[in-house]
């Protein structure tokens, strides 16, 4: 039924989470860091967008000005 190492795997993680109350609670502590991991690389890479477009716009007003000069 199940062939690939991966799928064996996958199996015996739901029996041990349809099983263990203490895998549950491990678990649900894990995917709530991983969340917490994920939204604060997304605000890291939302402010360093954030700063590159506010050098861009530093840049581009520097060259307006050196033109209109």
């Amino acid at each position: 039924m199940v062939k690939s190492p991966l799928g064996i795997i996958f199996a015996a993680a739901a029996v041990a989470l349809a099983v263990s109350p203490e895998a549950r609670k491990a678990a649900r502590k894990l995917a709530v860091k991983g969340a917490g991991i994920v939204l604060e690389l997304a605000d890291q890479v939302k402010d360093s967008t954030r700063e590159l477009q506010s050098a861009e716009a530093v840049q581009i007003e520097e060259k307006n000005t050196n033109e209109n000069n």
